[in-house]
Formats: C-alpha cells, structure tokens, sequence
C-alpha cells in the first residue's frame, strides 16, 4: 500500500479509450467538446472510420497510437444494425486477431419475430424513425446467427447473452422500473 508521499495512479491515467465512429459523427463529437470546454482528454482517441465504405479500421486505430499486441476491451454498442452482415463479419474476423486475452461485449439487434407482440411496434417506429433520418437498420440477427458468426470469424470462445438476462440483473431492483430497450441481446467473446 502506497504511503501518503507516494502519488497514486489513477485508472483514468492509466486507461487509453479509442472510440470508433463514422467521420461526420466524430468530427460532430470533437466540435462538441471543445465547444463545452471539455476540450479532448489525453486518454480519448477519436477515431473517424467508415466501416461500409471499406476503411481499414484497424489501420485507423494504430495510426491513433492503438497497440494491438496488449490484451484489448472491445464494446460495440447500438452498431450491427447499422452495419452490412458480411462488413460485422468482416470486423469480427479482424477482433479476433487482436491479442490473446482481448473481449468483446457487442450488442446486436434481434428480428422483430424474435420479439414479444408488444415489443413489435416500438421496433417498426424506431425502423422508421432511422431510415428518414437517413440511417437505415440493415441488420437483424438470431442468437444462433450471431454465435456462428463470431465461431466462424476466430472467436472461439462466444456466448450469447439474451437482453431479459441482463434486464433482470441489473435493473429488476430499480424504483423508477427502467429498463433497458427490448430486443438487443448481446454477444461476449474472447481472443
């Protein structure tokens, strides 16, 4: 245990967060916090990569300083459905030769047939809501697509963890009854 002369790490010196997004987004974020007065902390890269339009994100993140030889944390939340089936194969194939000891924890939305009756409509709205806005859900997965995906890309060790297990974790004790958004399962692995 350090004495009280002996200046301690803190996690956040010590942690490196590179967050991927699509350019225009990302550009949106750094304007954002600049303009807060936030400014860009040393620990954040923002790194802007067109996953559809063949940007070579793992070239991105090493030019940021990202060290793909150290055991990494991956969380991909709220992007599959934005992303082409064979583009998530294709950045799952490149997650699994990230180094041994490297996660994932990424969510991925289920088909509305999946989904309770009354979950349904919330699901057509947001389908909706997203293709006016010129962001269109391309992507649906089974449980069992998912596994076999990630399986087939290198990550041998993939399990599915289905949204009401989650729920019921980590929300079942809430007095405002929040809940997290039906229909989003997700997919943890490891390198």
């Amino acid at each position: 245990m350090p004495d009280a002369a002996t200046p301690r790490r803190s996690v956040r010196s010590a942690l490196r967060v590179f967050e991927i997004d699509q350019p225009a987004t990302q550009s949106w974020k750094r304007r954002r916090l600049i303009e807060l007065g936030y400014g860009i902390p040393d620990w954040l890269r923002l790194v802007p990569v067109d996953f559809e339009a063949n940007d070579s994100w793992p070239d991105r993140l090493s030019a940021a300083g990202f060290d793909a030889d150290r055991p990494t944390l991956i969380v991909s939340t709220g992007v599959t459905l934005y992303l082409s089936k064979d583009t998530t194969a294709a950045t799952l194939r490149h997650i699994a030769r990230l180094a041994p000891g490297s996660t994932l924890a990424l969510s991925f939305p289920l088909p509305a047939e999946l989904l309770a009756p009354a979950d349904r409509p919330a699901l057509d709205r947001a389908t909706k809501g997203a293709r006016a806005n010129g962001t269109p859900f391309l992507s649906f997965y089974t449980p069992q697509e998912m596994l076999t995906l990630a399986r087939r890309s290198g990550l041998a060790d993939a399990r599915h963890i289905p949204a009401t297990t989650l729920a019921d974790r980590y929300f079942s004790h809430r007095p405002d009854a929040l809940r997290p958004t039906p229909g989003e399962d997700f997919l943890l692995a490891t390198t």
